[in-house]
């Protein structure tokens, strides 16, 4: 701990931070508004999902099952139109986040999002966000020279039929630090340092070479859609490991502007990346192993010099989301889905991740996240049946651990997910 920094104490605030937390404290109990994220949008309004949305999507991350892309396929095997994949939703009603000048450095995480499904999400379908729900909790560590403060929402989404359709929570964490006022000017960081401190400790990538494409394309090559094969609950064994899949190439700065909906340039698919002599006579390999085309020297300045870009809260999350639609077929369901992720700013490295479910998975106890993922990262998903249970709806749910790898075996994504499958009973 440095002792530039003035240390915090749970519930005791000094004069700097306290009309700021004080006002958080108020929207979380409901007597003040919370405003939304982004000027005139209302986060109570109903939310339209159409069919054209989903299937765009969802093409986005599973463009290999018809079932997510083919509306007439889907209805031939049994459902209305294509089901959205995992992903789609998110809560509502967090209280604000806190100005990042509310200290003189500021770090901020999100720990993850749980959503209960109740029934699959269908094109031309409302979904109006009820029972809304706001947290706020100083997480700060007694003497600690950040102060840590938890923010989350909750809340039920309802169809136009009056239907629960699922339950979300998310949440964020903002914390700051204050200098002691003896401190001089020389000794403190501005803000672009205060970003910029994270890629200083943030671990070199391994650059992806043959050996990392072969291993690819052989994953590509056993990854099985079970399609009609749904298997049953009761066949399902605790500690079976479902078949890997995996990213189509290493994840670029392209691929993460196209996932935000900001062009598609510079991106490769799988037939095209198998052919190595061909990409590399025609391309170039950035610093990574990953090929981009000449627009990307564009885009050169997209980050700080040195560094990469990280990928987004959720990026991994839906990259590998399919491992578990491919293995539970057509007549599966998925009813519950997280995600969480190793923070990039040591300061909020706190306490292991997704340890406990690790923990069932053999050969990875005692494990837990250990790596935020990162441009340059081939994303491998993995994932192990680790409980199996009814629950109160009468469903027969399979509990299973899923997580994403990287080519060189760290673990960048959890993302803890349960199954309604079919009983012979």
């Amino acid at each position: 701990m440095s002792e530039k920094f003035l240390t915090f104490q749970p519930g005791e605030y000094y004069d700097f931070e306290k009309a700021a937390v004080e006002e958080r404290f108020a929207q979380s109990r409901g007597e003040k508004p919370i405003p939304p994220m982004f000027p005139g949008m209302d986060p109570t309004a109903p939310r339209p999902f159409t069919e054209a949305a989903i299937i765009a999507r969802n093409r986005l991350y599973n463009p290999f099952d018809p079932l997510y892309t083919d509306p007439d396929f889907a209805r031939a095997h049994g459902h209305p139109s294509c089901p959205a994949m995992p992903g789609m939703i998110m809560a509502t009603g967090s209280p604000q986040g806190f100005s990042k000048d509310t200290g003189d450095l500021w770090y901020y995480t999100n720990d993850g999002t749980v959503v209960r499904m109740y029934q699959d999400l269908y094109g031309d379908t409302t979904l109006a966000p009820k029972n809304i729900v706001s947290h706020m909790k100083d997480v700060t560590q007694p003497g600690s020279d950040v102060r840590m403060m938890f923010m989350g929402g909750e809340c039920d989404g309802y169809n136009e039929k009056g239907e629960k359709v699922y339950h979300a929570f998310t949440n964020t964490r903002d914390c700051w630090r204050k200098y002691k006022d003896d401190v001089p000017a020389s000794e403190r960081q501005n803000f672009t340092e205060n970003m910029a401190e994270w890629t200083t400790y943030f671990p070199e990538q391994i650059p992806n070479g043959d050996a990392e494409y072969e291993r690819m394309f052989k994953i590509w090559d056993n990854e099985v859609i079970a399609g009609d094969n749904t298997p049953y609950w009761e066949d399902v064994e605790i500690g079976t490991f479902l078949p890997e899949t995996c990213s189509d190439g290493p994840i670029t700065f392209m691929h993460i502007i196209a996932w935000q909906n900001m062009g598609t340039m510079s991106l490769f698919n799988r037939e095209e990346l198998r052919d190595l002599t061909y990409m590399k006579k025609n391309y170039f390999q950035d610093r990574f192993g990953s090929f981009l085309d000449e627009t990307a020297l564009h885009y050169s300045g997209r980050n700080i010099p040195g560094s990469r870009m990280a990928m987004y809260n959720n990026t991994c999350a839906d990259i590998i989301y399919r491992t578990v639609t491919n293995w539970m077929g057509y007549k599966g369901r998925i009813t519950k889905y997280e995600w969480r992720f190793f923070p990039f700013f040591r300061e909020l490295d706190v306490a292991p991740l997704c340890a406990e479910e690790f923990n069932l998975v053999p050969g990875y106890e005692g494990k837990s996240l250990d790596l935020h993922p990162s441009e340059g990262d081939i994303v491998i998903g993995k994932a192990c049946v680790i409980g199996k249970y009814i629950n109160e709806l009468g469903e027969h749910i399979v509990k299973i651990m899923l997580w994403a790898e990287n080519m060189h075996g760290a673990l960048i994504q959890g993302c803890p997910i349960e199954v309604a499958l079919p009983s012979r009973g």
